[in-house]
């Protein structure tokens, strides 16, 4: 209705304030941020009693403390301009939350929260989930100012200052890299020699946490680095390569870590009840293939396209009619969907499964008591 201008002076409150990223109505925006915040307080309560006791993970749940401030808190840079500001103070802070928030805090908690689960399923050592934390934070204190850079391009920035940002950008994918390859190395070899039974309980929630660690390094990582140097910038920003990052990195990384913290937490509220696997099977590569489907028979070929038709005669006509109503260009965008039915079926099979857990019939009949 916003968009319609069918709410008069007040689109801005309650209709679409018109940014990428940070579109939401101030009113709803200011209802996110509040729910953020009593996020955060239950966080709190549950990580307190925790660090009262000086055990040898503590260091390791303050990181998870401070990066879950740091998530209300560096949305509310979105607080920070005006229905009448002027478009380069709205741009500076909606970059805040596209860059800092979504790209830097949320990279350091992923990284952290997994860390943690990792510690406690014993696939990793508290020691090395550690040195991850802390390197993500590095990264990010260190060039996470210097990775917003990339986006400056629009700003007038020059080359060496866009460059900068993308490969300090790049670097934050590396610690989550590195924490899935170990704990996926380690559950590879804990699985055959069956010293570790409690696996079997978990395995899902832990593949899910390994599939995170995979799209970040490719969603994340590859992909978003093809769109964020200074050469790519000028061909091919705003053109189908950049909803390739963003469909890998956001659902590969935040959609899977969501799902693998749904599948961890609802694994502890029956323990000794085994799991039935085949509609989780089905879900977890579902979800993945379809994903990769979607990206590779039709989004990646389009972007390619579009990239080559901008290098040889211009952005204008790589996104003009004349380019992209060509019977290739139409054959590739029917071509997604067999990833999307695919990923769809994914998303019903997790859905039946979690609905399962309440009705009964996603729990095997004999249980497993004593392994969780």
């Amino acid at each position: 209705m916003g968009i319609q201008q069918r709410l008069g002076n007040l689109w801005f409150w309650f209709g679409s304030q018109g940014y990428e990223y940070v579109d939401l109505g101030r009113f709803w925006q200011i209802l996110l941020f509040i729910g953020l915040v009593l996020w955060l307080v239950m966080m709190w309560a549950s990580l307190k009693p925790a660090l009262m006791r000086k055990s040898e993970d503590r260091s390791l749940l303050i990181l998870f403390l401070i990066s879950s401030i740091a998530i209300p808190l560096f949305y509310s840079a979105g607080l920070m301009y005006g229905q009448r500001s002027h478009l380069v103070t709205a741009e500076y802070w909606r970059w805040w939350v596209v860059h800092l928030w979504v790209e830097g805090f949320f990279e350091v908690f992923a990284t952290v929260v997994i860390g943690f689960l990792f510690t406690r399923l014993k696939l990793i050592e508290i020691r090395t989930a550690t040195r991850a934390a802390l390197f993500s934070t590095a990264i990010f204190l260190s060039g996470g100012i210097i990775g917003t850079f990339h986006h400056l391009y629009f700003a007038g920035a020059t080359p060496a200052v866009i460059a900068l940002g993308a490969i300090f950008s790049a670097f934050e994918v590396v610690p989550l890299t590195l924490v899935g390859f170990e704990a996926w190395e380690n559950l590879r070899l804990a699985e055959p020699t069956k010293k570790s039974p409690w696996i079997a309980n978990y395995k899902w929630p832990i593949y899910f946490f390994v599939a995170v660690a995979f799209w970040n390094l490719v969603g994340a990582g590859l992909f978003g680095f093809l769109i964020n140097p200074p050469i790519a910038l000028y061909y091919v920003q705003g053109l189908n390569l950049t909803p390739v990052h963003g469909h890998t990195a956001l659902f590969g990384v935040y959609g899977m870590l969501g799902l693998g913290l749904t599948l961890f937490c609802l694994r502890a509220l029956k323990p000794g009840h085994r799991w039935k696997e085949g509609p989780l099977k089905l879900s977890f590569w579902s979800l993945n293939v379809g994903l990769s489907l979607m990206v590779l028979l039709s989004m990646l070929p389009v972007g390619l396209l579009q990239a080559w038709a901008s290098i040889e005669r211009g952005t204008w006509y790589a996104r003009s009619a004349e380019f992209l109503q060509t019977p290739l260009m139409q054959t590739l965008r029917w071509l997604r969907f067999p990833g999307d039915i695919l990923f769809a079926v994914g998303a019903a099979f997790f859905a039946w499964f979690v609905l399962g857990l309440l009705t009964g019939h996603s729990y095997e009949k004999e249980s497993a008591a004593g392994q969780d």
